[in-house]
């Protein structure tokens, strides 16, 4: 195997870095990104000349994900809610859309929690914008309740 420089890994190509990735043995497969390619490899040749981590550091560092994770999920959970709390339909409330030249006409029933349309009562705006485009829908975004992002 050949000695393999820590400094001369970003100037190498990514198929001299795939062939040193293989060389060192490492198990998984190897990265598609440059970048990430000489991270590990630098990692792997850095735990052979120095040793890895000792258990205890290993477990700390898996709690640490484990807990921001936890965080990461929470808080996306946490957004959405807000996001949904956000639109408020009041029983009776039309809604209209025009789409391929016809005209769509919900009425809001039990304040946004069931939906009439042609003569079905439906759970979702999103079924109801499905059953009218044949393709998955944001409800709420295709009768016009919530902005697209970047647009205004």
């Amino acid at each position: 195997m050949k000695s393999i420089d820590l400094d001369t890994l970003p100037t190498l190509a990514v198929k001299h870095l795939h062939d040193r990735w293989i060389e060192l043995g490492i198990s998984k497969e190897p990265p598609h990104f440059k970048q990430a390619l000489v991270r590990g490899i630098a990692w792997h040749i850095q735990q052979k000349k120095y040793g890895g981590m000792d258990a205890q550091t290993r477990r700390l560092l898996k709690a640490a994900i484990r807990n921001a994770s936890a965080s990461i999920s929470k808080n996306r959970l946490t957004a959405k809610r807000k996001r949904r709390k956000s639109i408020r339909l009041r029983t009776g409330t039309a809604l209209v859309r025009t789409w391929h030249g016809r005209k769509h006409q919900v009425t809001v029933l039990d304040d946004g929690k069931r939906f009439h349309y042609r003569q079905n009562v439906y759970a979702s705006l999103s079924e109801i914008a499905r059953d009218i485009t044949g393709t998955r829908w944001s409800g709420p975004r295709f009768f016009g309740l919530k902005k697209i992002k970047g647009v205004t």
